[in-house]
């Protein structure tokens, strides 16, 4: 094999490294301070209008939350009967008026749904024009109280919003709602710088600074207007960029004098190791392309890229064999299911004649039950040896049902069968006789002929992306052994064909060919309790198109 030009490459890289490096470091100094003022002023941008957004929305927000105090003349008439009357006759009047459905009069009733309906409300206080009086709530005290108006101060967090009247459209006093804090602190918890925001009322009153503490020097302020005249004001902490920028640089620079040092040392290292990985990998392939499909490439010895190379290499050449393994299997089943509808196909129209005749000579000696049960089990016949290897659930479960009716004339009052199916599902395609075979198993082996309430079922409906197959009878049920042993099984899926006895037809036959047929998006349940019957839960999951 050739020699890798890594040692080469490795004498070109280490030179061209180090004589870059310390220029590079004096870049890096210049452009990590250029970069940070850059950032810095945009995240100061972002903030600013993101805040200013913000604060708009709650202002927006509040106003429709004040305007559905008074939006209609029964609330506003409540609001001014609260402030004019004393709390009886104001509980008074509010038995005594018939408000429409969906109105409530109640100024309690209206503030406490506010609060429920807005987290973020932590206090509503409401002054009307020419009343002495203020009614002051908070989250805490929903109910709310009057205060005197002279010794009213309105929080200076809270959102001045003017009331109108909504009828005259006539301003009748004014609404304070005060805002939880942390939501617009939650705005700025992760950028990355620190910030401090301020916002104005259109009154010039303060109403908030958010900042980390409180005696944080603050640079230039970015300025920012909103629809509706708040202003908010974001900065910078002073000395800020300075103070980030100059220690950067120090590590910057210090660091690439101490990497200088080490690079040569470590590159070589790394150099050398990565020579080894890859000619192991090439020696491995190398064996491999000459038959040996069992050697696998060593993992253990192997980093970064190179092991993930190594390990998708190892699992596509596991894939490979199994799926040399699933066609082997596949196609063993394939033939023995062609020799059996070989077998089964032995002079086929005679019989269907033979049945047809022994049919008609019933019907025209008025045994009208027997000529049923021909036709049904002609139809039953027809349907095994056809050539299809799958069939819609529409038709397997027709074929349940005529096998069950000819079960049932046996055992003509003692035997319940129902079979339903969603509309829907009618046309989706499965493996042939992958239902039957479960059908078959309770009329052989779980019913009990001493009982006049024996009753099997199959369902299919669909479960969201899912369709869900439903076997369910109330036979003898399973020994706790059995089930066991087959419930181990179906979580199988991979299969082996050394133990033929294990593929007559049952559930483990059904179980493979659906793991053959659906792959993955195939799962089987099994439940069973002694004298309890058997169910069987099949889920079928349908990919996207």
């Amino acid at each position: 094999m050739k020699r890798f030009w890594l040692n080469s490459l490795l004498r070109i890289y280490t030179s061209a490294m180090i004589v870059i490096m310390l220029f590079i470091a004096c870049l890096l100094a210049y452009s990590d301070w250029h970069a940070k003022e850059q950032e810095a002023q945009r995240v100061v941008r972002y903030v600013s209008g993101r805040m200013s957004d913000e604060v708009d929305y709650h202002y927006r927000h509040l106003s429709q939350v004040v305007d559905s105090l008074t939006q209609n003349v029964i609330q506003l008439e409540g609001l001014y009967k609260y402030f004019s009357l004393s709390p009886s006759e104001y509980a008074s009047w509010l038995l005594n008026t018939d408000a429409s459905q969906g109105i409530d009069p109640s100024l309690h009733r209206n503030i406490l749904r506010t609060y429920m309906q807005n987290e973020a409300i932590e206090g509503i206080a409401l002054a009307l024009n020419d009343y002495k009086t203020v009614f002051v709530s908070s989250r805490q005290l929903k109910g709310g109280r009057q205060i005197g108006a002279e010794s009213f101060r309105p929080d200076p967090q809270a959102f001045p919003i003017l009331m109108y009247d909504q009828l005259s459209e006539q301003v009748i006093g004014t609404a304070y709602v005060t805002v939880d804090k942390e939501i617009f602190r939650r705005l700025v918890e992760n950028t990355a710088v620190p910030l401090v925001i301020r916002i104005t009322s259109p009154y010039e009153q303060e109403m908030m600074v958010l900042k980390e503490n409180r005696f944080m020097e603050v640079g230039e302020w970015v300025s920012r207007e909103t629809d509706h005249n708040y202003e908010v004001d974001v900065a910078l902490p002073k000395g800020y960029l300075l103070r980030l920028s100059l220690v950067n640089t120090l590590g910057i620079v210090g660091t690439s004098f101490i990497l200088s040092g080490i690079l040569y040392l470590l590159l070589k290292r790394v150099f050398k190791n990565y020579q080894v990985q890859v000619s192991d990998i090439v020696e491995t392939m190398q064996v491999i392309s000459q038959g040996d499909m069992v050697r696998r490439v060593d993992v253990a010895t192997k980093e970064r890229e190179l092991l993930l190379i190594a390990d998708n290499t190892n699992q596509m050449l596991d894939n490979l064999n199994q799926n040399l393994h699933d066609i082997y299997q596949l196609q063993l089943s394939q033939k023995d299911a062609t020799l059996r509808a070989l077998q089964a196909q032995i002079n086929p129209h005679f019989m269907y004649n033979t049945l047809e005749f022994i049919r008609m000579y019933a019907v025209v000696h008025d045994q009208d039950e027997l000529a049923d049960i021909i036709y049904e089990f002609s139809s039953l016949l027809r349907n095994n040896i056809s050539d299809e290897k799958t069939t819609t659930l529409e038709q397997e479960l027709e074929f349940c049902r005529k096998y069950s009716y000819l079960c049932m004339m046996r055992y003509p009052k003692s035997v319940a069968y129902d079979y339903k199916i969603a509309p829907e599902l009618r046309n989706f395609r499965i493996p042939k006789f992958s239902i039957q075979p479960l059908v078959e198993n309770y009329f052989a082996h779980g019913i009990d002929h001493h009982r006049f309430n024996n009753a099997i079922s199959v369902k299919v409906f669909q479960r969201d992306s899912n369709i869900e197959i439903l076997i369910r009878d109330n036979g003898k049920g399973m020994p706790e052994e059995v089930l066991k042993r087959l419930q181990t099984i179906l979580q199988q899926r991979r299969f082996d064909h050394g133990d033929q006895e294990q593929h007559s037809i049952g559930i483990i036959n059904v179980h493979e060919r659906f793991v053959l047929f659906f792959g993955d998006c195939y799962e089987i349940q099994l439940h069973s309790e002694q004298g309890q019957g058997v169910t069987y839960s099949i889920f079928i999951r349908q990919e996207d198109s």
